[in-house]
């Protein structure tokens, strides 16, 4: 577990007692390897020495002022997976903060956060506590990568690399993140998310490889895949007494596949597996393509029983429209508006309209992305009374079956919150 001590931080400050200040009370936190910089320009040399792990950015510079900065690390010889954690420093709000913020996702910067000026030990505390959750998630399981490195994954990871590895079935691994209610801090569910164990990258995410499977017309053979290795896991739980909700996601592309309702149904039967305990997931990254497909596939499951969600609500284009006009039975808040809520009045007025949104719907609702105990003692305050996110790591299926067997034997909490 990394501490605030293995961090080398930058301090990207025009003001000199306010970097002298910011500099002072992260020693005073903990840290040892501190760096300044008086504005982007500087920082930028800074980096090409050395890099970071985080950096604290002033938006408001002269010579190079923030938005300049992002770019400039854009242009630094290193992948986008290597960018280094971002929290905005700023007197500025609303829109041209929230522009900000999303400049540097978009980057491909991993986490992107901002303190509100004057800042204080306590905003710089959390702050950094936050970090530290992320980057020691991060150490377990590899988690969703920005977009920007797909461009480099697909640079040297070819059709070859994809055919061994749908046929090796040891290549693609199945993870259990477990669903948490923010109540009783007990294990409600899982999702069951795939990680390629690349011979030469290692973990890979599905935000890394699931464009290319898709392209090579084998995303749906994943998903049977993945699919199948969560109905053994439930069996598992029910001899365990543990009888829970499992989600395996799919895009809407491999959703549209005509065949998939049948073949899911006939699985459960053959494992005697209740559909209640299959959630299927929508992925919405892209718009589907062709929508009544996809209509008549979602609507043949939920006939049959399964349950239907819909992933990162809030982040894409179409995401009102899809839950309009398609059976739904859970919305996943995306992580981004869960990650700010407690910071930033936009993101919480989206929360709570989500939240009111699948109340009025009847629908359930799932937080993604919280990070610590305050997130959720809010959220279920405000409705949401489910949630993932670094509150529970990932695991293989037998620590997650080890996990979940003990909570319920000893009537445990998850999460020590």
């Amino acid at each position: 577990m990394r501490t605030i001590a293995d961090l080398s931080i930058l301090i990207v400050e025009d003001e000199p007692l306010q970097r002298a200040f910011i500099a002072a009370r992260i020693k005073e936190l903990g840290a040892i390897d501190i760096r300044d910089a008086a504005d982007g320009l500087d920082a930028t040399a800074t980096l090409r020495e050395r890099a970071a792990d985080l950096i604290f950015c002033d938006i408001g510079m002269p010579n190079m002022d923030g938005s300049q900065f992002v770019l400039a690390q854009t242009a630094l010889p290193m992948r986008s997976r290597d960018l280094p954690m971002l929290i905005w420093m700023s007197t500025h709000d609303g829109d041209l903060l929230e522009s900000h913020l999303q400049m540097a996702r978009s980057a491909g910067f991993p986490f992107v956060d901002t303190l509100a000026k004057p800042v204080t030990s306590v905003d710089l505390s959390a702050a950094i506590e936050a970090v530290l959750a992320i980057l020691n998630a991060r150490s377990v399981v590899p988690q969703k990568t920005p977009k920007s490195t797909r461009v480099f994954f697909e640079d040297v990871i070819n059709e070859d690399d994809i055919l061994r590895a749908i046929c090796d079935t040891s290549e693609f691994e199945v993870w259990y993140q477990p669903h948490i209610s923010l109540k009783t801090k007990m294990v409600t569910g899982a999702d069951a998310l795939v990680r390629w164990s690349h011979p030469k990258f290692s973990g890979l995410s599905p935000s890394q490889f699931m464009e290319l499977i898709e392209k090579q017309g084998l995303g749906l053979m994943l998903f049977y895949r993945t699919f199948n290795h969560a109905l053994k896991t439930l069996e598992k739980l029910e001899k365990l007494g543990c009888s829970m909700p499992i989600c395996v996601k799919a895009s809407a592309t491999t959703l549209e596949a005509p065949e998939i309702a049948d073949y899911l149904y006939e699985r459960i039967q053959r494992h005697e597996i209740p559909p209640s305990l299959l959630v299927v997931g929508i992925s919405e990254e892209e718009p589907p393509q062709q929508a009544l497909q996809l209509a008549a596939s979602l609507n043949r499951l939920r006939l049959r029983g399964f349950g239907l969600s819909i992933d990162d609500f809030g982040s894409g284009i179409s995401t009102m429209k899809l839950l309009s006009q398609m059976p739904f039975t859970e919305i996943r808040i995306d992580g981004h508006f869960v990650r700010q809520f407690l910071r930033q009045a936009q993101c919480r007025v989206m929360v709570e309209s989500i939240i009111d949104i699948a109340s009025r719907l009847n629908l359930k609702v799932t937080a993604e992305g919280i990070e610590n105990a305050r997130q959720m003692e809010v959220l279920a305050a405000m409705g949401c009374l489910y949630g993932q996110g670094a509150i529970a790591k990932p695991m293989q299926q037998e620590e997650f079956l080890s996990t979940v067997g003990a909570a319920q034997l000893f009537n445990n909490g998850l999460v020590d919150a």
